[in-house]
Parts: C-alpha cells; structure tokens; sequence
C-alpha cells in the first residue's frame, strides 16, 4: 500500500482508530488491547524472543476474519496469524506495533468426521489433543503426534508443516491435507475442500500456505486424512553403545517390522538429566551412551510385542542393541515418552541454549553426530553436546548448553558462533538447517542466503497472493529492506 492510499484511509488518523473499528467489528470479546495483552501472545514459548502488536484480534468465524484483513488492508496495518504458540522460530512474534495478532483460538470447531470417507473437516483453532480425543470416541486417530499437542493448532500445523515422532510412518503435517479454507490479504475466502482424495482439476494453489507460515494468507479451515485407530501396540526402550547401532538397529526393525514401526527415537545419555527439570522422578531404565525409543502400532489385532521382543533378542545377539526394556502397561509406556518428551521442555526450563531442527539422508546421521560433538568439544569446550531427534526420518536436533554460570548476554553471543557452525557442518553434507519447525523470522535470511533462487521464487508468489506485504511481514520471507 502506497503512502496515498494509508493518507486517504478513514483509519489513517492512528492506531486508536484501528482498535475502535476493530472492537466493533467483533465485539469486546474478539480484542485485547493495553495492558490485556499478556506475554502468552507477544512472548514464543522458548522465551528468546518477545513481540509487539497495537492489539490481539480472536476472530471466532471465517467472515470475521475476512472483515478483519479488509479493514487492516485499507488501514496499512500488517497481520500476525498465531495458533497455539508452540513455535520455535519466532513465527508470531513481529518486532513493531504496526500489527495486529490474530490469534485462531476461537476458530475451535470440528466441523465433521467422515469415517466412511477417513477425513475430518476442522477450524485453524482445533488442538492437536482435542482432535485426537476426538477422534478416538469414533475409532478413527489422526497420524501427527508432537509433545506440544495440549497447546498446538491444526492451522500452526499445517502453517509449519509440522512434524513430530510419526513421520516415519505416516509423513509431515502436509500429507495429511485434502484441501484448504483460506483468507487472503484482501478479505477473499478461499477453499479447496471437497473432500474428495482423487481431484484433479489443476494444482491447487492453497498447498503453498503448507510451510507458508501465514506469509500467503491465513488457513481458517482443514480437510485431514485420518485413519483408524490403533488396536495393538508395543514400545521399547533400547540401549546402543552408539549413534551407528541406533542406525543398525533401525535397519534390523525395518527388516523385521516395517509395515507397522511407528516411532523411532534417539537420544544422547547426556540429554536425559535434562528431563529431571520437568520431573524430578524420571529415571531412564538402562544405561547406555545412546538410548533410542521404539513404537510399533497397527489397526489390526497382532501380537506386536511379541514381535518386538523376538526383534530386539535377534538385536541383542547381533550386538547392535545393548540392552532393551518392552513396556509392560500404558503407564511404563508413558513413562518412556515422558523422558523423550521431558528433554525438550528440560532444556527450556534449564534457561538459554542453542537450539537446531536440521535434517540429513539418515545414512549420514552417525557422521554428522559426531562432527557436531566434535566440533562442540574443540572450539567451545565449555558448552555442553545435546543429540537427539528424529532418526527414523533423518531430523536431529543438536543443542549445545552453556554453563550455567555463564552470563546469557556472552552466551548468546557465542550461541550465534555455534549455530554458524552446526549449519556449516549439515549444509555440508546435503543437510537442511530446517527439518520440522520452519523459517520464521528466526532463520529467514538463512534462507535468503543459502537458497536464493527458491526465496526470490516464493517472493514472487507472495506478490500474487499478499501485493502490499501485509501478511506475516518478516516470517519466512526476508522484507526486500532487510535483505542480507
């Protein structure tokens, strides 16, 4: 929007007016303004980085939303999408009160469940855990399963195109979206939801908002593929003596297991102490350098835990598999997840850390494990390796944890040197710096710089579908004045 066009606008005399169009548009309900802004929209959840807005916007239906993007497209005034908060790249945290955030809370319904059709219409606002729960009364689960699922939103989901501990077995957030409700930068409503899985007719343009991370335009609704629910389980936890036999020891399950491996997790022996921030009495039940978490599940009736005992002896005598436990009641079972999940939030609570999502051919994992601690060891050897992540799919998060005497101004400083260097050392081997948590404003000129041609690319689109840059200013897309 060119200067004329905000001088001419009725909104143009200030923020304040804004707000009283706003509040009237939807209620004293839909705004929060002043000192009702809390830091549970400004702040993201790792506490690294805080935000500023003229206002918080909860829309609760498609056609508030849609009013709200023409009346802040006539006022100049840039929109922050925000769904449950739980990002990591500073995706919902926009630097000047030049904004406003809306927040999809309120857009909370669940539309329909088709069993017959395995799929599921939703609003952006849904939780994750809501929508299982959901789903479960109906013998139907959706297939994307992440620790934040209390307080994550199918619209952030698919925003970042999600992944989570299942994407080996049944993909990103991505692969599970028939079609799209969506509203543009000039209040159109658009949809590609027909519910159909064969249609054809042309691209459908509204996939771009997958990964789009609200820079092209905020997803109000969803069409999910679902499937039925699991009638047998079985999880293990495993001890390896490195990242190598975790790797062996995923090949041997694929060779016995395969059609039904759900979840393949791995952690370095010096992550787990960090669950004990959460909870006090986690205790992992082996001791080994590596510990990997393994999850078998299948819709049909199986003895699955007798075939994963059967494949962790065969582990065990091949010695790949140092030790094993199988859990032996839903309570051990998440109990095992609870240290898995208990790290993340553990390096959290522990206070400033360097935090990575970067993604390899899984062959090169072991490698790239040990260059990092290797790295780590040699050029700052006051920080402290963190290895775990995703195996089965190739998404390791490498974290390196200052001393806790460090000064976090020194430290943040030094942080930056070591991400310089973990993005150096993936970058090198064909690896991508972001695996599952998205570009945010966090690594969007990582992304100028490093994939020129696909940024300039998305840019363009941009243009088509957000012409004054309204949308997201910042997220995922550098802003032409702010490029590297």
């Amino acid at each position: 929007m060119t200067q004329a066009q905000v001088s001419d606008s009725p909104y143009a005399a200030g923020e304040h007016t804004v707000q009283k169009e706003l509040a009237k548009l939807l209620g004293p309900s839909g705004i929060l303004t002043g000192d009702e802004i809390s830091h549970a929209f400004t702040q993201d959840w790792a506490k690294d980085r805080t935000g500023r807005c003229m206002a918080v916007i909860r829309p609760a239906t498609a056609q508030d939303v849609s009013q709200v993007c023409r009346l802040c497209a006539e006022a100049g005034v840039a929109i922050v999408p925000q769904g449950g908060h739980t990002g990591l790249v500073a995706g919902a945290q926009h630097d000047d009160t030049d904004c406003i955030i809306l927040s999809t809370q309120r857009l909370n319904r669940i539309c329909d469940v088709d069993t017959d059709n395995l799929s599921c219409t939703v609003e952006a606002g849904v939780v994750l855990e809501t929508l299982q729960a959901t789903l479960k009364e109906q013998g139907q689960q959706f297939g994307v399963a992440i620790g934040s699922q209390g307080s994550a939103q199918i619209g952030g989901l698919i925003s970042t195109n999600a992944g989570g501990v299942r994407v080996l077995r049944h993909g990103m957030m991505g692969a599970h979206v028939m079609g799209l409700e969506m509203v543009l930068a000039d209040g159109s409503i658009v949809s590609s939801i027909s519910g159909l899985h064969k249609d054809n007719r042309g691209p459908d343009p509204l996939r771009l908002a997958i990964g789009g991370e609200g820079a092209f335009g905020i997803i109000t609704k969803a069409c999910l593929r679902i499937s039925p629910q699991w009638q047998s389980a079985a999880t293990a936890y495993v001890g390896c003596a490195s990242f190598g036999d975790a790797l062996a020891m995923l090949r041997h399950l694929r060779g016995t297991a395969h059609e039904v491996l759900s979840a393949f997790e791995v952690m370095s022996a010096a992550c787990l102490p960090l669950a004990k921030f959460v909870d006090p009495t986690l205790v992992p039940p082996l001791d080994a350098p590596v510990h990997v978490l393994v999850q078998l599940g299948s819709a049909l009736d199986l003895p699955l835990d007798d075939m994963l005992e059967n494949a962790l002896s065969a582990a065990l005598e091949q010695g790949i598999a140092a030790d094993a436990v199988v859990a032996k009641s839903d309570r051990q079972v998440q109990r095992l997840w609870a240290l898995r999940e208990g790290l993340v939030e553990g390096h959290s609570r522990r206070g400033y850390h360097v935090r990575s999502d970067v993604s390899l051919r899984l062959g090169q994992l072991p490698d790239a494990v040990s260059a990092l601690e290797t790295m780590l060891a040699a050029e700052f050897p006051d920080w402290i390796a963190q290895s775990y992540g995703h195996m089965g799919d190739g998404n390791l998060h490498f974290n390196a944890l200052p001393l806790e005497t460090m000064v976090e101004t020194q430290a943040r400083e030094i942080g930056k040197q070591i991400e310089q260097r973990i993005f150096d050392i993936i970058l090198e081997r064909g690896g991508s710096f972001s695996a599952e948590h998205g570009i945010g404003r966090t690594k969007a000129g990582w992304f100028h710089e490093t994939m020129p041609a696909r940024h300039n690319l998305l840019s363009r689109i941009k243009g088509a579908f957000d012409p004054d840059t309204m949308m997201n200013p910042g997220c995922l897309l550098v802003r032409e004045d702010a490029k590297l």
